[in-house]
């Protein structure tokens, strides 16, 4: 077994597009899209610059835009300002938005707890081990 970091680097990529390609089945055919599900995912903790939005989300200022504005139609996000800058505008959850976002998170959940199921307890367990390891990935150390 090899430890190059980029062979490592390959698998996990891999392996996260295929778990991200999972996830994403449990909304498909829905009107919102896994990437705007994600926007709703960035705004849970309260509202946010649509700036800080676009580069959490690594896309142009525009394509943000485009999102907030076909989630603000759907009633999922309301704009505000920011009570620091009135000239700034901010973005936060509607009541739905937020049910939406909950009722997305079961489903996935749900869907991600039965491929779990068929897994061994062992296999289980050594997932469980890897957790903390994958979340250092991409985080300031």
């Amino acid at each position: 077994m090899s430890d190059d970091p980029g062979e490592l680097a390959e698998q996990v990529s891999a392996v996260l597009r295929h778990l991200v390609l999972l996830l994403r089945r449990t909304t498909a055919g829905q009107p919102v899209t896994s990437q705007q599900y994600s926007v709703l995912g960035s705004l849970e903790r309260g509202p946010r610059r649509m700036t800080e939005l676009a580069e959490e989300h690594a896309v142009q200022l525009p394509t943000m835009t485009v999102q907030i504005n076909r989630l603000e139609d759907a009633g999922l996000v309301a704009r505000g300002s920011d009570p620091a800058d009135a000239r700034v505008r901010t973005v936060e959850l509607t009541v739905e938005g937020r049910l939406r976002l909950l009722a997305v998170r079961q489903a996935r959940v749900a869907h991600l707890s039965r491929e779990l199921a068929a897994l061994t307890a062992q296999e289980r367990a050594v997932l469980r081990s890897a957790l903390p390891v994958l979340a250092k990935l991409g985080n300031p150390r």
